[in-house]
């Protein structure tokens, strides 16, 4: 069945269309490319990445984070911040998804944070198991669009003393373009030695 355009007023012409772009311009995007890494040579703090500005001119359009993250938390797990362009103001909200193997829940888990839009169990810590780390995949969406907020998907999940996968959504109520990402512990604790954060850009083809 022919499918009518919403985005092009087709329901007020009636114009019927047989692809579901309905009329739009097709939009392809080609590979992902490593714009930074920081590997960890002993525990630190906070990880940034810096001058992202400049990413905007050479035409990148979203941004991707793919962490391996531990932490020195006396836990067997650990949450960290991503805080963008080093604000502190109440800016940040987001909710989560988690399954252990057995059980699901969800709930929100802030709606006015100070500090970033935080990876609920996006790291293992020191009663983890020696050599676990927890895997995140962030995608940052139009993260130089000043016209709107940014919005975050991520995907983590870690195996270990307990074991858990979370989907989870933020959202940083600010529409200024990216400038710098970074990283901090939750708890207050370190970024454990090995730990891996690393920047993909995404282009338009």
């Amino acid at each position: 069945m022919p499918i009518k355009s919403l985005s092009q007023s087709s329901l007020l012409n009636f114009e019927k269309y047989s692809s579901m772009l309905a009329g739009n311009t097709k939009v392809s995007y080609g590979a992902y490319d490593l714009l930074q890494t920081e590997v960890l040579t002993s525990a630190q703090a906070e990880i940034t990445f810096n001058s992202l500005n400049t990413y905007a001119t050479a035409g990148y359009q979203h941004f991707q984070i793919r962490a391996m993250i531990r932490t020195t938390r006396n836990a067997n797990n650990s949450n960290y911040y991503v805080r963008f362009n080093g604000d502190t103001g109440a800016n940040y909200a987001q909710h989560y998804m988690r399954g252990n193997g057995s059980a699901m829940e969800s709930a929100n888990l802030q709606t006015s944070g100070t500090q970033g839009v935080y990876v609920y169990q996006g790291a293992t810590s020191a009663t983890s198991g020696t050599g676990t780390y927890a895997a995140s995949v962030i995608d940052i969406l139009d993260p130089f669009n000043t016209n709107k907020y940014t919005t975050i998907k991520v995907l983590t999940g870690f195996t270990g003393s307990i074991s858990r996968v979370l989907l989870e959504s933020g959202l940083w109520m600010n529409t200024n373009a990216i400038t710098s990402i970074t990283f901090d512990e939750y708890f207050g604790a370190n970024f454990a030695e090995d730990t891996r954060i690393s920047l993909y850009g995404l282009k338009a083809a």
